[in-house]
């Protein structure tokens, strides 16, 4: 009986081998496989917050000057420069033509509160007034290229990492009163 487990236990010495090849594979794609997707999302973030605080920061001047793209990309290398390689990034941006925007301002009257004190809401004078501004566009994209075999098997040899088009009004001046 002995001499049948001990023929039994070296015909299993291999086995331990057989199985680590068989499931090394297995786990090289399910530790793999994420990681062109997490530098995806990563890159997607990064420039959808330099995409938010560029816009934010864009003045009329920038509109003027024809500047919108050159002031993106500076306020990017400042902010996220140390993280993103920024002679890769695309910046698309263009602004739209003036326009005025009408709108009602009130003001306190004290002739009209002394005249009816009780009725709050006639004691303002309603008066028209207008400014003009300028919708400006901007939109980041960055070709991000694969690092592993299977990122290559299903995106290719780059692809595109775009942000939403972001859109803010910027004052233009024509303030009246």
């Amino acid at each position: 009986m002995s001499g049948l487990l001990q023929r039994w236990r070296k015909s299993e010495q291999g086995q331990s081998v057989v199985e680590f090849a068989v499931v090394l594979p297995v786990l090289i794609l399910l530790f793999t496989v994420p990681i062109d997707f997490f530098r995806y999302i990563n890159t997607r973030t990064l420039l959808c917050s330099a995409a938010s605080e560029s816009i934010s920061q864009i003045s009329y001047g920038s509109v003027q000057n024809n500047t919108l793209g050159a002031d993106a990309m500076r306020l990017m290398q400042k902010t996220y420069g140390d993280r993103v390689d920024v002679g890769r990034v695309r910046i698309s941006a263009d602004s739209g033509s003036v326009e005025k925007k009408d709108y009602t301002y009130y003001v306190y009257s004290s002739d009209k509160a002394n005249a009816d004190p009780d009725d709050y809401w006639s004691q303002f004078d309603q008066r028209p007034s207008s400014y003009q501004c300028v919708d400006v566009r901007l939109q980041f994209s960055y070709d991000l290229t694969p690092v592993t075999i299977w990122g290559s098997l299903f995106f290719g040899d780059t692809f595109s990492v775009k942000t939403p088009i972001y859109t803010r009004s910027v004052y233009a001046g024509g303030y009246t009163p």
